[in-house]
């Protein structure tokens, strides 16, 4: 009786620990209002870049700077800290581009999680020191870089029915995940 109890309340905590919520809000800001230092670091990293967007991000606890730009036919977000120092590299990928085992892995998470899924989109994220980044886009080094991936699904249980987040390390483990709620105007299509 006792070890149901114990078990019953590990795997509370741990369903908890992976359940947490994504309240982000994210605004479109002038480049003035960004930090010198990250204006610095994306100009030596992204030397040929074209537009780039900027916007302010908090998802109630944690702000950041984000800069949004297309370089080498993909989509990358670059998130920066309030002070300037790069925190990140999101790059946006197809399915086919994940590693055939990373994908193997993934897959079957999603498909013994859920009775149906659907992924909406997938990054792969970039995570170093601000000089580790920066080799990663001009020299396509990847020395002291940590990689993993973050998939944006829908993903639907018995009980739930959910867009999530999830973030994967490099063989496709999942490390975490938390349900994304919407902002009504995320909803509506114009």
């Amino acid at each position: 009786m006792i070890r149901s109890i114990i078990l019953s309340i590990v795997m509370l905590c741990f369903s908890l620990a992976f359940a947490q919520e994504k309240n982000e809000v994210e605004k479109r800001i002038k480049k003035e209002d960004v930090p010198r230092q990250a204006k610095d670091w994306l100009n030596d990293a992204y030397e040929n870049k074209r537009k780039t967007k900027w916007y302010f991000q908090t998802d109630g606890d944690e702000k950041a700077f984000e800069a949004k730009l297309k370089h080498e036919k993909h989509l990358h977000s670059v998130e920066f800290d309030m002070n300037g120092k790069v925190r990140n590299i999101e790059v946006l990928i197809d399915k086919n581009e994940l590693d055939e085992e990373v994908r193997k892995v993934i897959s079957n998470y999603l498909n013994t999680s859920y009775t149906k899924f659907s992924i909406s989109k997938i990054q792969i994220q970039y995570t170093g020191e601000g000089d580790d980044l920066e080799d990663v886009i001009d020299e396509d080094e990847f020395e002291n870089i940590t990689i993993s991936y973050e998939i944006e699904f829908y993903g639907k249980t018995d009980t739930e029915d959910e867009l999530w987040e999830a973030l994967f390390d490099a063989e496709g483990i999942l490390i975490k995940k938390r349900i994304v709620n919407l902002k009504a105007t995320d909803n509506l299509d114009y």
